[in-house]
């Protein structure tokens, strides 16, 4: 039987349109022998959603938007129709959120699984809701900011305002006054610096010739103090025999008491005795320099090793000691926290300090840095911002 060329035609034609259908069906993801499930979800506004956007479930294109359009007695209410594969089971609250599918801006539904234990059939109504935009969420971060320099702003015209008040023509010239009164200040002291400077290099012979002569007094001195202790000794034993003895009797002791005093300084002035040979003997003068110098250069060793002298000495001569401990700070808040808050149930041995109108929570104090630094490695992925501090104790 032989086919006319009218019918070979129209089959053509058929099937071309079925190829037709097959195809832009296929590009917009719908297959024409699967069967799907209708699903309504109601909006007070789309947000660019369009008829063929797509339905994604755990990231997982499962449909289509078939259908847009208002509802509602005013028409305020925008009705979205969407097919999904049959073979999906959404319980009954299943939440339909509009979100945007890309940097550009596409707008597609996803589908929220909800937890009750009855599913959702063919033609329900899902709850509904649309997230925000790109641009709002930034506009939402950025709006605290915006409000924020408002007020510095606000706030720097108000000081510029109240320093260009303070800063008057009057003002200006009493600081310059000032300043030149200071300036004045500085150059007589300059001066008087440069006379005591010329005074001390051409007086600096008599000034040594003095401080030598202090110095041998005072060797003199410490060389004779077992006879100034035992003349002290002899007159406090007067003072206690004039006080038990009758008056004249103590003015008699006294005046034989200034006596053998006067025939002592007598002999000390012609050079007798102990305490002449202490005054007028030139080798004392070399002596106390040699034991200066000896005992200079002592104190530099001291100085310098102190720890071998350690041993030697039972006073701690350093006047200062500094204490310190390196801590870990995990937290820091301008308000004291509550001790039955979170960080406290974390952490038992918190530590709370206060530093500069702050309040800082410490994990752990050490000695050495080295250890304080194992206990931030230790505990910088449970608190970002931790750091170490150096905590005085003076």
């Amino acid at each position: 039987m032989k086919i006319k060329r009218e019918v070979k035609l129209a089959l053509t034609a058929f099937l071309a349109v079925g190829a037709f259908i097959w195809g832009i069906s296929y590009l917009k993801g719908i297959s024409l022998f699967e069967t799907r499930d209708l699903y309504h979800a109601i909006y007070d506004r789309v947000e660019g959603l369009k008829i063929s956007s797509g339905v994604f479930y755990r990231g997982y294109q499962v449909g289509q938007v078939t259908d847009i359009a208002f509802t509602g007695a005013r028409y305020d209410k925008v009705l979205v129709k969407f097919l999904i594969k049959k073979e999906l089971q959404l319980p009954k609250n299943s939440l339909a959120s509009i979100q945007s599918g890309d940097l550009m801006g596409t707008k597609v539904i996803n589908l929220v699984p909800g937890e009750s234990e009855e599913l959702a059939v063919h033609g329900d109504t899902l709850r509904s809701e649309v997230e925000q935009g790109l641009i709002e969420q930034v506009s939402q971060q950025i709006l605290p900011l915006k409000r924020k320099a408002e007020t510095l702003f606000s706030s720097l015209d108000s000081v510029l305002v109240i320093v260009q008040g303070v800063f008057n023509e009057r003002t200006k010239q009493s600081l310059s006054g000032s300043l030149l009164s200071i300036e004045r200040t500085l150059t007589n002291l300059e001066d008087a610096s440069g006379n005591l400077d010329m005074l001390l290099r051409t007086e600096s012979g008599r000034i040594q010739q003095i401080l030598d002569n202090v110095n041998s007094i005072t060797t003199n001195l410490a060389r004779s103090n077992a006879e100034i202790s035992s003349l002290f000794t002899n007159l406090a034993d007067i003072s206690d025999s004039l006080r038990v003895a009758n008056p004249k009797h103590s003015l008699d002791l006294l005046n034989r008491v200034l006596q053998e005093v006067d025939e002592i300084a007598g002999k000390i002035n012609r050079g007798k005795g102990t305490l002449g040979a202490l005054v007028d003997d030139d080798d004392l003068y070399h002596t106390l320099n040699l034991v200066m110098e000896n005992l200079n250069r002592l104190l530099v060793e001291f100085r310098y090793n102190p720890k071998k002298f350690i041993r030697l000495s039972l006073v701690d001569f350093s006047s200062t000691k500094e204490v310190f401990e390196y801590g870990v700070v995990v937290y820091e808040s301008p308000e004291r926290l509550p001790l039955h808050g979170d960080l406290y149930k974390q952490n038992p041995d918190l530590k709370e300090i206060q530093y500069k109108g702050k309040y800082l929570y410490l994990i752990g104090s050490y000695k050495r840095l080295k250890s304080a630094q194992e206990k931030l490695r230790s505990v910088i992925e449970r608190y970002n911002n931790s750091y170490i501090i150096k905590i005085d104790f003076e």
